[in-house]
């Protein structure tokens, strides 16, 4: 006998997300003001360069329950011409299973850093997983890659509410990458595929002054960001 409906639908749900997934948790920023911007040398060495763990842990389903402050990387793949003056973004479709923002256009690939992972090594992964399962982004950037095309760190603190999770405090520490599209052909929407279908519901390639445009704007059709976070963005690539 085949699986009913709500059984699928509770499998999509957890392919989507491991709610027992463990997270390292973070000091939350200096003050509120602090909240939702870019992380400078004035904050101090616990969080500049790079925030600091306080050596605890938590399950994901708690973490978006409770507001406790995580990490997370945010990868942009961007085409330019030559002349730098014609940008093309990738983005994804967020799955209608995800806990936090389904079925909203997103930065082109993100991911939690787990428990005792690294922020690159992070980073790499996601790219395979999310935008690598039909082999065209394998082997286009390598760790050193990455790490030459950090832009900025970010404090980001959103909440919201799904259906099916009910409300979350998603509060995180977002390492900002911008990857320079390095493939031969254009780059094109029906060139990415998730490893897992029920984490990302599709692809779109987007003008970039468009995509930081109606950001500012705060589109509802966009995962929201802080105005410092599109401020920061479009100064990486070059839309100010």
């Amino acid at each position: 006998m085949g699986a009913s409906n709500s059984e699928k639908s509770s499998r999509n749900y957890t392919l989507a997300q491991d709610p027992s997934e463990l997270f390292d948790l973070y000091l939350a920023p200096p003050t509120v003001s602090h909240h939702n911007s870019i992380i400078t040398p004035d904050w101090g060495k616990s969080y500049f360069p790079s925030p600091k763990p306080t050596g605890n842990v938590k399950e994901r389903g708690r973490v978006h329950v409770d507001g406790d402050w995580h990490r997370s990387v945010q990868i942009w793949i961007v085409e330019a011409n030559s002349q730098r003056d014609e940008l093309r973004v990738l983005l994804q479709k967020r799955s209608p299973y995800k806990d936090t923002h389904p079925n909203l256009l997103d930065v082109s690939c993100a991911g939690h850093v787990n428990a005792g992972d690294g922020v690159l090594d992070t980073a790499l992964k996601e790219l395979e997983e999310e935008l690598g399962g039909n082999g065209m982004i394998r082997g286009q950037y390598s760790l050193e890659d990455i790490e030459r095309c950090k832009a900025f760190v970010v404090s980001s603190d959103i909440e919201g509410e799904t259906p099916k999770f009910g409300k979350f405090i998603c509060r995180e520490y977002q390492d900002v990458f911008i990857l320079w599209w390095k493939g031969d052909a254009p780059m094109d929407a029906k060139l990415f595929a998730p490893l897992v279908e029920e984490e990302v519901s599709g692809f779109e390639v987007m003008d970039g002054r468009k995509v930081i445009e109606r950001m500012q704007q705060n589109d509802k059709e966009f995962v929201p960001r802080s105005i410092e976070y599109v401020n920061a963005l479009a100064k990486a690539i070059g839309c100010e």
